[in-house]
């Protein structure tokens, strides 16, 4: 019985120490927000673009799902045009959608410099860049093969001879727009400016409707209207919750049809699944919603 008792205490001294122990480890395998974000993350819109273009900011709302590199940040939600990009409630949550150089171009005096050249380059001539043809492969013959119901061997065509491939170009070097002017807004500034805002109104319009923004800093942004934004609410939560590997956690997404989510959206809200616990009080949040505006449209005469 003494050698149980004694058993038993030292057991209970070691307890602290291995909390402590714990917790360092959670620590050092966790990460900080602030590493986080200097690993990934927006680049910052230049100081001369807020001067000269201002922001743009919408009155404050409640409806739609806003996530940034899969982390849920709930409503209300203001929409602001940025400079050159976008923040919602103070969060950037783009890069520069219209590169400030852009604007720049446009200015009298205006000139491209190479940044690696010693001393400063001799000017360019400030030109729009002109977009290249996309690559085309001819596979007509593959895809017809796919689905050909002729049981038949074909003929092989005589393997044509590989042109000789040439010495790939060195690329090109890094440039700069540089202007020591005035800025001065004129037409084409203007209609970029108009752009923006039109693209900022169109993201607070989808948001309003109960739709949902994916940001995120290394893939695109992925708007959902909202049927699929609640049947993502609906399914995702649970997901979240019962998931502790990324495989699992991507198979039951697409099982329930979320299937218009990319892979690295899908990543990024794995990263971020504690957040299930917001997500289910906003899905209650939207039932509760739904149900007075059916019984507004019930009792409307």
């Amino acid at each position: 019985m003494d050698n149980v008792k004694r058993k038993m205490e030292n057991g209970w001294r070691r307890a602290p120490a291995l909390a402590a122990a714990l917790v360092v480890a959670v620590a050092l395998a966790a990460p900080s927000s602030a590493e986080a974000q200097a690993k990934r993350g927006f680049a910052a819109v230049p100081r001369q673009a807020l001067a000269e273009l201002k922001s743009t900011i919408g009155k404050p709302f409640t409806a739609g799902l806003v996530f940034v590199d899969g982390k849920f940040i709930p409503p209300p939600y203001k929409v602001e045009r940025y400079g050159t990009a976008f923040r919602i409630n103070g969060q950037q949550v783009t890069g520069q959608v219209i590169s400030w150089d852009a604007f720049l171009k446009t200015q009298p005096g205006a000139r491209i410099e190479r940044i690696d050249a010693p001393g400063g380059a001799a000017a360019a001539p400030v030109a729009e860049p002109v977009a290249e043809p996309l690559p085309y492969d001819d596979m007509s013959d593959d895809f017809d093969d796919l689905f050909d119901d002729d049981p038949k061997p074909k003929k092989k065509k005589p393997a044509a001879r590989a042109p000789a491939k040439k010495p790939s170009a060195p690329p090109p070097p890094a440039t700069r727009v540089v202007f020591e002017g005035e800025f001065s807004p004129n037409a084409r500034t203007k209609a970029m400016v108009a752009k923006l805002n039109k693209t900022r109104t169109d993201i607070e319009v989808l948001l309003r409707k109960g739709g949902a923004c994916f940001f995120g800093s290394r893939y695109a942004t992925v708007r959902a209207d909202r049927a699929p934004a609640e049947m993502f609410l609906d399914a995702i939560p649970k997901v979240m919750k019962d998931s502790g590997r990324y495989e699992d956690f991507a198979s039951a997404a697409r099982s329930r049809g979320i299937t218009f989510l990319p892979e690295g959206v899908l990543q990024d809200l794995f990263r971020n699944r504690l957040d299930y616990i917001k997500l289910q009080e906003r899905a209650r949040a939207v039932k509760d919603e739904r149900k007075w505006e059916s019984m507004l449209k019930n009792t409307a005469p």
